[in-house]
């Protein structure tokens, strides 16, 4: 699924975007521009400061639903990063 409010978004409106996914999907990955993703994966975790260009947060939560997460830090917090040359 592609949605278009997630481009240029607030780390609040992209929040909203996923406490508005359905309860059906358990793992969601989200594509995005920083400075936002990266405020967005500390306001979840509180480990992430600092995403370099092509990252992958990896965030897990102990909830059954997407409405749920924000509620309370990530139990599992994983930060790859492209290798550097």
């Amino acid at each position: 699924m592609v949605d278009e409010r997630l481009y240029g978004a607030a780390p609040d409106d992209l929040l909203n975007v996923v406490h508005e996914l359905g309860d059906k999907s358990k793992r969601v990955m989200m594509f995005g521009h920083s400075p936002e993703l990266t405020e967005l994966a500390h306001r979840l975790s509180g480990k992430i400061t600092h995403m370099p260009t092509c990252a992958v947060a990896e965030l897990s939560f102990d909830t059954k639903s997407w409405s749920s997460v924000g509620k309370q830090k990530s139990e599992k917090v994983t930060l790859h990063r492209p290798k550097q040359s």
